[in-house]
């Protein structure tokens, strides 16, 4: 074999290497994603926290449920993108240390959205549009996005074996304006960061089905 022979040989065998390489990248690599099932969801809460990080102030409840419906099932849509309105919040037995006895009420219509790509049957998600009022007797609050009148978001993650949404993170502060009574008795301020624990875990209502995502 000469020496032009070999180059050539050489030439196509890195060509093949590169467009293996560039095919599992592809692969790999999904930007889209498809939710199905359904077509109602009920998320329901375990051991739901609350923590204003700053004070050190917990809300607990022993029910924290979250209801609604998949947008669009069966259709793909890009990571990001919305996989579930839940536009119901049921909640009883919030209480905090302090204050006592606390109700939350969700403002606007909490959504849900996968994130990327699965590590097995779990994949990044984000609760979004999170805002709500908390109240107690002798003091009110906002958590949402920090400043007035905004929401914020809960990243986590979703496993499809279980149907459980399991928070690691959080971008909800404590609305400005939106403060009042004696919050300041436990160091509650607005500004104040907060943090969510707990999990929820979908459980379908009646004539629905547990949600799957596949790609694209």
């Amino acid at each position: 074999m000469n020496v032009a022979s070999i180059s050539k040989l050489a030439a196509t065998a890195a060509a093949a290497v590169v467009a293996v390489g560039v095919s599992a990248t592809a692969a790999t690599a999904a930007t889209t994603y498809t939710p199905s099932g359904g077509p109602n969801v009920n998320f329901v809460g375990s051991s739901v926290s609350f923590t204003d990080t700053n004070a050190g102030a917990v809300l607990t409840c022993s029910t924290f449920n979250l209801s609604g419906s998949l947008i669009s099932a069966g259709t793909s849509r890009a990571y990001g993108a919305n996989a579930g309105s839940l536009g119901s919040l049921s909640s009883s037995g919030c209480t905090n240390s302090f204050f006592g006895s606390t109700t939350v009420t969700p403002v606007g219509t909490w959504t849900v959205s996968i994130d990327g790509d699965p590590t097995g049957t779990t994949y990044p998600a984000t609760l979004r549009n999170v805002q709500a009022n908390v109240s107690a007797v002798g003091c009110s609050f906002t958590a949402g996005g920090g400043t007035a009148s905004s929401a914020g978001t809960v990243s986590g993650t979703f496993n499809t074996s279980t149907g459980k949404f399991t928070p690691t993170s959080s971008t909800l502060k404590i609305n400005t304006g939106s403060v009042s009574g004696t919050c300041f008795l436990i160091g509650v301020a607005a500004g104040d960061s907060v943090s969510v624990g707990g999990s929820w875990t979908n459980t379908p209502p009646s004539g629905s089905t547990a949600v799957s995502i596949t790609n694209p």
